[in-house]
Order: C-alpha cells, then sequence, then structure tokens
C-alpha cells in the first residue's frame, strides 16, 4: 500500500469512500473536502487501486502555555472490500511519516476502535465532553453584562484572538488552522449567531435550528465573571429553547458558574496521540514547573531511546543523558498519556504503565502537571 496527496481526479472516490464509510451526500462530501483544502487529502493505493482516503490537517495542541505542532488524522475511509486486510495499519505508518515531514511533532485522531489505532502507538490524550443544561436554571444567574452581535468574516480576528489566550491557560486544545475555523463556522452551514461580551473577555457561536436545544458550535470565556455572563445570556432564552448544549473540559468554567442543579453530561469521548519525536515533543511544550529532572528510557521494541529532560525555570532541556537523575522507563505508545497530562506519572505506575522509583514517578508527577486536555471539536 501506498498514499499519495489526493488530486482532481480522486472526487469520484472520495464521494464513493465517504458515502460507504460515513454516510455523506455528494454535496457534504464535495463542501467538506473544500472547506479542508483538496491539498490535505491523502489516498492509499493498494495494488495500484485506491482503497482509502485520510485528511491530514496542520494544527497545533496547547500544553503549558505553548502549541505543539501537531496534525489531526481525520476521516479514514476505507472502502468495504478492502477492509480486513491491515490496511489501517499502514495508512498510520504513512500518516505519521507524512505528519513528520511536515513539520508536526504530534499526531491526533478520534478512533471508531481504539485496538487498530493502539497497535500503531497511540494513546488517549485528553477529553471531549458535552454538557447540557436546563435554560430555565441559566436565567436565576445574576450577571449584568454587554455583548455585541457580530457577522463573519469581520468577527473570526476577534473570535481567534480570545480562542488563543483560552488557550494558554488550558490543555489539549487546539491551535485553529484556517482549514479548522471554516470547519468551524461554515460547515455544514453557517451558525445563527456570534456574540462578544465585554472587552472580548468572552465569545459564544450558537445554532438555534433545534427548538428542543441551543446548541453552542463553540465558545471561550477568560474569567469566572465571563463565564456568568455568557450564562445569564443564554438564560435569556429559556422561553424558547428549554436546554442548551456546549463542549466543554472536566473542569469546566461554565459548570462550575452554573448553580447547583439543572446540569448534566451527556456525552464524553476521548482523543487519541502520537507522539512522532519525543525529544523534540518535549522541547515544544510548555512546563509549570519551575526547576525539576527527570531521565526517561523510552522503550519500542528492543530499542531504548534515554533522554534526561530538565525544567530550568520553567525552561526545557534535553539532554542524552544526566548522571544522579531519577529514572522513569516507559513504553513509547503509553508516552502520549503522560506528556499530555491525561494521566498523572502516579496513576500510569500504579497501573504498570511506567517503572521508577519514587524521586523519579512523583518528578514526573510535577513537570506534567497542569489542566485537564480536552478539545472542543470532533476532529
Amino acid at each position: 500500500m501506498t498514499s499519495r496527496i489526493a488530486a482532481t481526479q480522486d472526487a469520484d472516490f472520495i464521494v464513493e469512500a465517504y458515502a460507504t464509510s460515513f454516510g455523506f451526500t455528494v454535496q457534504q462530501t464535495e463542501a467538506y473536502v473544500g472547506k479542508v483544502g483538496l491539498e490535505n487529502f491523502y489516498i492509499a493505493d493498494h495494488e495500484d487501486r485506491p482503497a482509502a482516503v485520510f485528511a491530514l490537517i496542520a494544527t497545533g495542541h496547547w500544553f503549558g502555555g505553548r502549541a505543539v505542532p501537531a496534525c489531526n488524522i481525520a476521516h479514514v475511509a476505507i472502502l468495504p472490500e478492502y477492509r480486513g486486510l491491515g490496511l489501517a495499519d499502514a495508512i498510520l505508518e504513512d500518516a505519521g511519516a507524512i505528519a513528520a515531514s511536515r513539520g508536526a511533532l504530534l499526531t491526533t485522531l478520534f478512533a471508531s476502535t481504539r485496538p487498530v489505532y493502539r497497535r500503531g502507538g497511540y494513546e488517549l490524550a485528553g477529553s471531549e465532553i458535552v454538557y447540557e443544561a436546563e435554560t430555565s436554571e441559566l436565567y436565576k444567574i445574576k450577571e449584568k453584562y454587554h455583548c455585541r452581535q457580530m457577522t463573519l468574516p469581520a468577527a473570526l480576528p476577534t473570535l481567534a484572538s480570545i480562542h488563543e489566550r483560552q488557550c494558554v491557560v488550558e490543555a489539549g486544545n487546539l491551535q485553529r488552522s484556517a482549514a479548522q475555523w471554516s470547519l468551524l463556522l461554515t460547515w455544514p452551514d453557517p451558525p445563527t449567531s456570534i456574540y462578544v461580551f465585554d472587552e472580548d473577555a468572552a465569545y459564544v457561536i450558537i445554532d438555534t435550528i433545534n427548538p428542543e436545544c441551543m446548541i453552542i458550535r463553540d465558545w471561550a470565556a477568560l474569567s469566572g465573571r465571563a463565564a456568568r455572563c455568557i450564562l445569564r445570556f443564554l438564560g435569556t432564552f429559556s422561553t424558547v429553547y428549554p436546554r442548551v448544549r456546549w463542549h466543554g473540559s472536566a473542569q469546566d468554567k461554565l459548570v462550575f458558574a452554573m448553580p447547583d442543579k439543572g446540569w448534566r453530561l451527556v456525552h464524553q469521548e476521548e482523543f487519541l496521540m502520537r507522539v512522532l519525536s519525543a525529544r523534540d515533543a518535549l522541547l515544544a511544550r510548555g512546563y509549570n514547573s519551575v526547576t525539576e529532572q527527570v531521565t526517561l528510557e523510552i522503550m519500542k521494541g528492543d530499542q531504548v531511546e534515554t533522554l534526561s529532560l530538565s525544567i530550568e525555570n520553567g525552561s526545557p532541556y534535553c539532554r542524552t543523558h544526566e548522571a544522579g537523575s531519577p529514572i522513569v522507563k516507559i513504553a513509547s505508545e503509553h508516552l502520549a498519556t503522560l506528556y499530555s497530562g491525561f494521566r498523572s506519572a502516579s496513576f500510569l505506575a500504579r497501573a504498570g504503565w511506567i517503572n521508577g522509583d519514587r524521586d523519579g514517578v512523583m518528578a514526573c508527577d510535577r513537570i506534567f502537571s497542569g489542566p485537564p486536555p480536552w478539545v472542543g471539536e470532533h476532529f
């Protein structure tokens, strides 16, 4: 199997693959490809015939206040007659190599079946969580606010600025590319309304097509007051929409700002990550620890990569070996879940996924500490 960049003549094949795999109509596929860009799609050929298609979208994931270059692997579609031949394993290897050649240090995806992707070196790295609340409960919140309605494309610079300021203090969030903003704001249809609060302290992008539930397509709040402003604003729709739904984090600001009752978690799923270059990825992310040191022995099959990670005044340094630093051993396929902070080193040690003395494990706990990683979109 070989993978190549999709060409114009592959359009009919992509339509067929997405129809059989995802039930997309011709119009939906054409719109999706148009938003992402044909240059970001790859065709997997088997015996000189197209067998599968996947998208590879350049992005970044924020960790410790820095965006680590990454690629999202999205909408992998294999024709039914080519399933069960091991193409998925080959596609993941090709996608990782292509992503690395484009400067990515991580690849991430949502998996329809996790064993396939775990064989390819992927592990859970963060959450996609959907909450729902009764708008009548939100109306009880007392918070004065000022908001202005904006329209596209004029709103995009403001939205992107607020989003990035939020990402700096979160973990896992996407550094959205132009293609990802385009998908969010226009596919399959443009949102109903966009509102920005106070002095660019928050925004909400809403869809009101469902009379039973108002959908928050995207939102950001830079403070507790900003979160309360959003909730109070959403509560003004209580006579029209009984419920509102949004993506949030495990430590969600809107949930935190809500009354005691009236909200629920309605969906939770995890995205998976693979670290393409351990050394470069460790140097690329930010850290909350001021000063720390540990030696990581990263095992892949019979090979071991030894890296001494030092955090000095919050800045990372990676050396081949540092005598005297505590040692922690971890399999390469398990590195992503530690790297993202999705699971602590202490948790992974109890699970048997990493080995090390207490000092090494505790050092990793401090190095990779931070807010729980999450994303606000399904890619």
